[in-house]
């Protein structure tokens, strides 16, 4: 473990989504997972934005959950399904940023452990659209004198 997290701090969160960028567009030249170019761009602006450490955590899970969907998606294409010239090429580097996912995965939960959050979801007073706690208003009642 130790390996993997001096590994981490030499590249930074910043380094390794530009790497999974071009990786991903290296991959695009045939069939690719087109959800991953998405993720990266998004990626690299919830970095960069410093206001609320929300977009950064949408990101770790959303990068967490697209390394099952690269599972799933190597498993149904990586047979080359559609006899695709350069396909053996753009997989070559697919499967490169799969296998360092985990490594950006890990690098995200650092990050957010810098910017002095963890990972936890909250409540539901958190969630967008929500009212604050107390945030309703009492209703009166129809048979009070104050309802004529």
């Amino acid at each position: 473990m130790n390996a993997v997290q001096n590994i981490i701090q030499q590249a930074n969160l910043a380094s390794l989504l530009g790497l999974h960028l071009g990786l991903s567009l290296i991959g695009a030249i045939a069939s690719n997972p087109t959800y991953n170019i998405p993720i990266f761009f998004f990626g690299i602006w919830a970095y960069n934005y410093r206001e609320s450490n929300s977009p950064l955590k949408t990101f770790t899970g959303i990068l967490a959950f697209s390394i099952l969907l690269d599972l799933i998606w190597f498993y149904l294409h990586g047979g080359n399904p559609q006899a695709e010239s350069g396909f053996g090429f753009a997989k070559f580097f697919n499967v490169i940023s799969f296998f360092v996912k985990p490594l950006t995965v890990y690098s995200g939960f650092v990050n957010l452990k810098e910017r002095g959050d963890t990972m936890n979801v909250g409540n539901w007073s958190d969630a967008p659209g929500a009212f604050p706690s107390g945030g309703y208003q009492n209703v009166r009642d129809g048979d009070s004198a104050e309802f004529a």
